[in-house]
């Protein structure tokens, strides 16, 4: 009898850890962190975008990590957004688009959930020369996940992704707007509910010089789960001027709902226009 207790515990733990074990492997597949999952960057340039008018935006949504499902909404969402407001909305995945040639014909490029190392070493640097010399940089949710190895990038968007709770994975929580004068936040209410992945962060970016908080979410609205949170102080927006430029950062943006509801869209289409200065 004790021989059998014996063996089904053993049984029973190795399939425990059979389990855990690919659970972890295939979470670590997912955010391309195998070894042999190494970063797939563009060296040949895609076809010239040709002529862009005053109000261009490029939406860049290359991924080298964890993909979401909403990039493709979101990519559609801000081309809409471009029709109603009279921009000129270009989209890639290609890292090669990020070329001095190419860019300059932008007034603000759009980072769409972007993952891992997205942009070689030159490329890295004509991105730098854009934003420095006046242009704008917008990015959405994942684009905090993305370079943590580029030191221009973190200190232009002032922090980068930490972790994110998985039970529950995108609760419903309520956003406090703090700032109403930029455009992205002007006309809202001062509080609204949203639903989302709640990106905690390596730094709190209100203690980084330059950083203005626009929108917090409320950590006493939702659950934690098994993180720590930002201890109470959970800013979700912020801006920071770059040189020339303009940053605009936002973390909403996991699910393919939020570029279906109208304060999303709205608070989305005003970090553009601040960001491009249109």
């Amino acid at each position: 009898m004790l021989r059998k207790v014996l063996r089904f515990l053993l049984f029973g733990s190795l399939a425990i850890a059979l389990l855990v074990g690919g659970f972890f492997l295939y979470g670590l597949s997912l955010v391309r962190k195998l070894p042999w999952q190494s970063p797939v960057f563009d060296t040949e340039r895609p076809a010239d975008p040709g002529t862009i008018g005053p109000k261009g935006v490029l939406v860049f949504s290359k991924t080298n990590g964890f993909r979401h499902e909403s990039i493709e909404p979101g990519v559609a969402a801000i081309k809409a957004l471009g029709k109603q407001r009279g921009w000129q909305v270009v989209s890639t995945e290609n890292g090669a688009f990020f070329n001095d040639d190419y860019l300059k014909r932008f007034k603000v490029v759009v980072w769409l959930s972007t993952t891992g190392d997205v942009l070689t070493s030159d490329q890295e640097k004509a991105f730098e020369r854009f934003i420095e010399r006046g242009g704008g940089y917008v990015g959405i949710h994942s684009a905090c996940d993305t370079e943590y190895d580029w030191t221009w990038y973190d200190r232009a968007v002032g922090t980068h992704f930490r972790d994110h709770s998985l039970f529950p994975h995108t609760p419903e929580a309520v956003l406090r707007v703090e700032d109403k004068q930029n455009a992205s936040t002007a006309g809202m209410p001062d509080s609204w509910k949203h639903a989302d992945e709640w990106y905690n962060f390596k730094t709190n970016p209100r203690k980084v010089s330059g950083i203005h908080v626009l929108m917090n979410v409320d950590e006493s609205t939702y659950n934690v789960g098994e993180t720590k949170g930002m201890g109470g102080d959970h800013p979700i927006s912020w801006t920071h001027d770059v040189g020339q430029g303009r940053m605009f950062y936002t973390a909403i943006g996991h699910t393919p709902e939020t570029f279906q509801q109208p304060l999303s869209l709205q608070h989305l289409a005003g970090g553009i226009t601040w960001a491009g200065r249109f």
